[in-house]
């Protein structure tokens, strides 16, 4: 898949990955909710502009990797831009989902929150940034790992 393909499939992924998709997976397994249920239980304080607000923030994390990413492009690493992006994308999405569902959970368990979801889902993406970078790091050591042990056989 060329190099342009990953930045879109991050793009999207940084797009659809936000709290009402979390929030749906919830509703299903936590919630024991039908589908149709969770689905209108999850989209029910859904707008167009929430979304974008909230998708801005989610951005953020993944724009410090792209720009990484590009930086590596011009650099001797560049053959490592690929490890790098996919284990910083894990290692952001990964954070997101694990943060909006703990975010979201006491709607579910009734548990009284430790703060308003949404302040939680907003200062999600910049814990995700360092996390990100641990990512963009181990694949960036599996990535020389491989190769040391490529070297190695021949």
């Amino acid at each position: 898949m060329p190099k342009p393909r990953w930045f879109l499939l991050l793009l999207l992924i940084a797009l659809l990955l936000d709290h009402h998709a979390v929030r749906l997976i919830m509703a299903l397994t936590v919630g024991q909710r039908g589908l149709s249920g969770a689905w209108v239980e999850a989209f029910a304080d859904f707008s167009q502009d929430r979304y974008l607000f909230f998708t801005l923030f989610r951005f953020f994390p993944y724009s410090m990797l792209v720009l990484a990413v590009l930086r590596m492009a011009r650099s001797p690493w560049r053959e490592a831009g690929l490890p790098v992006l996919l284990g910083g994308l894990a290692g952001i999405t990964a954070f997101l989902a694990w943060g909006s569902w703990e975010a979201l959970l006491p709607i579910y368990t009734g548990q009284h929150p430790e703060t308003t979801p949404a302040f939680a889902l907003l200062f999600l993406s910049v814990g995700a940034v360092p996390v990100g970078a641990l990512g963009a790091l181990a694949g960036y050591w599996v990535f020389r790992v491989r190769n040391a042990r490529f070297k190695h056989r021949i």
